[in-house]
């Protein structure tokens, strides 16, 4: 699998982590669902508060790029997706977000 740039790794250091990876994985669809609906109702998310909430390492990166939500802008997802994999036999979690790119343009001064 390739990994973009904004790949994270959900365990024992995060926000919400349970020695129980099936409830791991269920926090983590919570939480995608929550970030989607924030989505749809404030119109944009960023990065940064994703990372913040499942208590991941907040990145420069993070602080302009996400997701803006406009059904006419057809290079946009206007979906938060954590892609979520478990991997192997541990309880570590790779997440790998489909940010749509640095979304700051979108906001006028």
């Amino acid at each position: 699998m390739n990994k973009s740039k904004y790949a994270q790794i959900f365990n024992s250091t995060c926000t919400g982590w349970e020695e129980n990876r099936e409830w791991n994985v269920m926090y983590l669809k919570a939480q995608q669902t929550y970030f989607n609906d924030a989505l749809r109702n404030r119109g944009y998310v960023f990065l940064r508060d994703v990372l913040e909430c499942l208590g991941l390492p907040v990145t420069k990166t993070s602080l302009f790029v996400g997701w803006y939500y406009d059904l006419s802008n057809a290079s946009g997802d206007n979906y938060i997706d954590f892609d979520i994999h478990e991997k192997g036999d541990g309880s570590d979690i790779e997440l790998d977000f489909n940010v749509d790119g640095d979304i700051t343009n979108r906001f006028k001064d």
